[in-house]
C-alpha cells in the first residue's frame, strides 16, 4: 500500500532568508530522488520554521518500479549454427549474463538479427534505497552561508539537531553528523519550561502536523504567513487603523516564529513629527515591526498613529513585560532619528552636495561629487534638451548621501532627498526625481513618476555599468560587489518603459563620450560597449524568461538585435502567444520563413551575391512575379506596424506571403545556371529576408 514519506531537518534557527530557497532546494531534490529511484509517488510538499526543513510526499509506493533490461549480444549468425544449436558465443553471453540459454530471444534490429537476454530487476523495499537516498539530500542542500559543528565535517546552514525520517509508520534508518533518523520531533520552543520543545513521538507521518500545532508549531508556512497576517490586520483594526503590511516583512517574520502571536505596543505622539518614511524605516527594516496608520486608501500612505504590531513566537508569560521591551527599543532608535533628522536640518539640502567631493564613488572613478557632473551631463543628452528642473534633479540628486540620517539608515537614500527637498522648497518635480532615479526597486519594481526622474534614473545606471566595465570589474559567479546585475536589469526594465523610442546604443555611446570626457575610460569604448552589450543580453533573456517565453524564441528574437528594449519584449511576447494560441499555423508559418532565410544561408556560404534591386524584366515564372508583387504590396503596411511595435499584425501580414512562398518554392529554381536569374531570385528573397528579420531570426524557432 502507498504510503506518506516525511523528512524533517530539526536544526538550530535558520535565518529567515535563507528559508524559502532551502525549501525549494529540497522539493525539487526529492522529486528527482523519487524519479531516479524508480519511486511512484503523489504530491511533494515542502514546509518549514526556523528550526526545520520538512518535505512530506503522498502516497510513496512501498517498492520500486522493476526494470525489464534487454542486453543485446552476439549476431544470430554467430550465436547459432546452420542447424539452429547455439554456439559457444552464445553460451558464453548467457553465462555472462546470467541466464540460460534458452532464454536467450533474437530480435531483429537496423543492423540485423540478434541474440538478446531479457533480465527483470525486482524493484527494491522503498525503506531500504531511500535509507541510502535520502542521507545525500541533506547533504546537497546548499545555504548563503554554512556552519560546521562537529568531526564529520559536514557543513549546513545551521547545526542539525534531529531528523524524523519515516515511511508510513516505520523508520527509514540512516545517520548523519552523527544524527540518527527517529521518529521523534520536538514542538516549539520554551513550552512546558524546555528549551528545545516538548519532545514529540510520531506513531506516523501523518501525525506530523497536527502533533506539531498541538505542540504550539504551525508547521506550513503558507498557513503560518496568512495566520501572521490576519493577526496583524485584525490588532490595528482593533486600534482603528491599518496595519502597512510589506509582503518582505510579512515573508522575513513568517520564518522568525514557529507559533505567531501578534502584540500591540506604543510610542509617543511626538516622534510623529518625524517624516513619516523616517519612522516605517525603522519600525519596519530594523525592528521587524509593523507600523500602523489610518486613512490608507488606493497606495496612499495616510497618517501614522503612535502604534506599532510586533509578532511573539507564542503568548510570552508576561506579555507587557515584552511589550515595554519593545517600547523602550524603538523609542530609542526613534531618539537617534530625531537627533539626526535635527542636525541635517540646521542646513540646506544644496548644503551637503559640496560633501560629495569626500565620499568615493568607485576606487579610482573619482567621487560621488565626479558622478553627480557626469549625471548632469548624460541625463541632459538623454533627455534631449536643457532642463532645468531636470539639471537641479541631478544636482541634488545624491546629496542626502552626505546627511547624517541616511549615513544611519542608509535604505533611506533617495527618500530623505525628496523630504529634505520639499522642506527647502524645491519643485515637487525636483523632489520627485530624487528619490526616483534610484527606482525601479524590489519588491514592486514601480518606475519613477515623472521623465525627469525617468532619465536620471536611466543615466545613473548607464555611468555605473559603463564606469565599471570600463575598469573590468565584470561580475563573475556570486560576485557582484557594485550590484551591476541589479544595474543592467533595472535599466533595461526602465527602458523598455521609456516615454519615447530610444536607442540602447546610442545611451551607451552618450555614456562613455561622458567618461571619456572626464578622463575616466582606460580602454577603447567599443570594447566595453562589446561586453556590456553581450552582458545586458544574458539579463534581457533572463527578464524574457519571467514573461514565459520559450528559450527557442527569445534566441531568435534577440539574434536580431534589442537596441530598442522595448520593442524586443513585444516581439518575444507576440510569437510566445501565437505559439500559444495557434500553434499549427504558428508552426507552418514559421517553416514557410525559414525556407527563405535557409537557402539564403546556404547562397552566402557559397560567396553568392544576395543585395541589390530586383530586376522586374528577370522575372520569368508566375509564382516570383507574384511573390515579388505581393512583397512590394505588402512592405509599406507591415513597415508601418512594426514602428508602431504592434507585432502580432506585422506578423499576419508577413503570414499573407506563406501561400506565395511555398508556391515559388514549388515552382521555381532559385539556384538557376543562369547567374542574372540566380541572383535576381536571390535577391528578391533577399528582400523578404529584411522584413522577416524585423521580427525575429525565424531559424532559430524549433517547429
Amino acid at each position: 500500500m502507498p504510503r506518506t514519506l516525511l523528512l524533517e531537518i530539526g536544526t538550530e534557527e535558520m535565518p529567515a532568508r535563507f528559508m524559502v530557497p532551502a525549501l525549494e532546494q529540497l522539493r525539487e531534490l526529492i522529486d528527482e530522488t523519487l524519479t531516479q529511484l524508480r519511486l511512484e509517488h503523489g504530491q511533494i510538499r515542502s514546509i518549514g520554521t526556523p528550526r526545520r526543513l520538512t518535505a512530506i510526499v503522498s502516497d510513496v509506493a512501498d517498492t520500486q518500479i522493476p526494470i525489464v533490461r534487454e542486453i543485446r549480444g552476439p549476431a544470430k549468425h554467430i550465436a547459432f549454427d546452420h542447424e539452429g544449436n547455439p554456439t559457444k558465443a552464445a553460451e558464453g553471453f548467457a553465462k555472462a549474463q546470467g541466464v540460460a540459454v534458452s532464454d536467450l530471444v533474437v530480435k531483429a534490429t537496423d543492423k540485423g538479427e540478434f541474440v538478446f537476454a531479457i533480465k527483470r530487476e525486482e524493484g527494491k523495499p522503498a525503506t531500504e534505497v531511500l535509507a541510502e537516498a535520502l542521507p545525500q539530500i541533506v547533504r546537497s542542500l546548499s545555504f548563503p552561508k554554512t556552519m560546521r559543528w562537529e568531526e564529520s565535517g559536514l557543513r549546513f546552514g545551521r547545526p542539525i539537531r534531529w531528523i524524523v525520517a519515516l515511511l508510513g509508520d516505520e523508520v527509514i534508518p540512516f545517520e548523519i553528523a552523527g544524527v540518527k533518523s527517529d521518529r521523534v520531533t520536538y514542538g516549539r520552543r520554551f513550552t512546558n519550561g524546555q528549551s528545545i520543545g516538548r519532545r514529540i513521538v510520531l506513531n506516523s507521518a501523518d501525525d506530523y502536523e497536527s502533533f506539531l500545532e498541538d505542540a504550539c508549531v504551525i508547521v506550513d508556512h503558507e498557513k503560518r504567513r496568512e495566520l501572521v497576517r490576519a493577526q496583524v490586520q485584525s490588532v490595528a483594526q482593533s486600534l482603528g487603523g491599518v496595519a502597512l503590511i510589506s509582503e518582505e516583512l510579512l515573508d522575513e517574520v513568517t520564518f522568525l516564529v514557529e507559533e505567531p502571536v501578534a502584540l500591540v505596543g506604543h510610542f509617543d505622539e511626538r516622534y510623529l513629527e518625524l517624516p513619516a518614511e523616517l519612522l516605517i524605516t525603522v519600525m519596519q527594516h530594523h525592528q521587524r515591526y509593523f507600523p500602523v496608520a489610518r486613512g490608507v486608501e488606493r497606495g496612499a500612505l495616510g497618517e501614522l498613529m503612535p502604534h506599532f504590531i510586533f509578532v511573539s513566537n507564542g503568548m510570552p508569560k508576561n506579555p507587557d513585560l515584552v511589550r515595554q521591551g519593545n517600547e523602550k527599543v524603538v523609542t530609542a532608535r526613534f531618539e537617534d532619528a530625531r537627533f539626526y533628522f535635527a542636525e541635517d536640518r540646521k542646513h540646506k539640502l544644496e548644503d551637503f552636495v559640496p560633501k560629495l567631493n569626500e565620499i568615493v564613488f568607485i576606487e579610482g572613478l573619482g567621487t560621488v561629487a565626479d558622478k553627480t557632473d557626469r549625471l548632469k551631463k548624460l541625463s541632459t543628452a538623454l533627455y534631449g534638451g536643457l532642463s532645468p528642473t531636470l539639471i537641479r534633479a541631478a544636482e541634488l540628486c545624491k546629496a542626502d548621501l552626505a546627511t547624517r540620517l541616511v549615513n544611519e539608515f542608509t535604505e533611506l537614500q533617495g527618500i530623505i532627498g525628496r523630504v529634505y527637498a520639499l522642506l527647502d522648497g524645491e519643485p515637487v518635480e525636483v523632489a520627485e526625481a530624487i528619490e526616483d532615479h534610484y527606482k525601479p526597486l524590489p519588491p514592486d519594481f514601480e518606475l519613477p513618476r515623472n521623465e525627469m526622474g525617468f532619465w536620471l534614473a536611466v543615466a545613473d545606471r548607464l555611468d555605473t555599468l559603463c564606469a565599471c566595465f570600463d575598469r573590468d570589474l565584470i561580475p563573475t559567479g556570486s560576485h557582484d560587489p557594485f550590484g551591476l546585475r541589479r544595474a543592467a536589469t533595472t535599466l533595461l526594465l526602465l527602458m523598455r518603459k521609456a516615454p519615447r523610442k530610444v536607442s540602447l546604443s546610442e545611451c551607451i555611446d552618450a555614456a562613455l563620450k561622458i567618461l571619456s570626457d572626464a578622463g575616466m575610460t582606460q580602454r577603447e569604448g567599443t570594447e566595453t560597449k562589446g561586453q556590456l552589450l553581450d552582458f545586458l543580453r544574458e539579463r534581457l533573456d533572463g527578464l524574457l524568461e519571467l514573461e514565459g517565453i520559450d528559450h527557442d524564441i527569445r534566441q531568435a528574437v534577440l539574434a536580431v538585435g534589442f537596441d530598442d528594449v522595448a520593442a524586443a519584449f513585444e516581439r518575444g511576447k507576440t510569437l510566445q502567444r501565437l505559439r500559444n494560441d495557434q500553434s499549427e499555423w504558428f508552426s507552418a508559418t514559421v517553416i514557410a520563413f525559414t525556407r527563405i532565410t535557409n537557402i539564403l544561408a546556404q547562397a552566402r556560404q557559397r560567396g553568392e551575391t544576395v543585395d541589390g534591386e530586383v530586376e522586374p524584366e528577370l522575372l520569368q515564372i508566375g509564382a516570383e512575379r507574384e511573390l515579388h508583387e505581393l512583397a512590394d504590396q505588402i512592405a509599406p503596411k507591415f513597415t508601418a506596424e512594426v514602428q508602431r511595435d504592434d507585432f502580432l499584425s506585422a506578423f499576419e501580414t508577413l503570414s499573407t506571403l506563406v501561400p506565395t512562398i511555398n508556391r515559388f518554392f514549388d515552382e521555381v529554381l532559385v539556384m538557376h545556371e543562369d547567374a542574372k536569374i540566380r541572383r535576381n531570385r536571390l535577391v528578391l528573397l533577399k528582400r523578404i529576408e529584411t522584413l522577416l528579420l524585423s521580427i525575429a531570426d525565424f531559424r532559430l524557432v524549433q517547429t
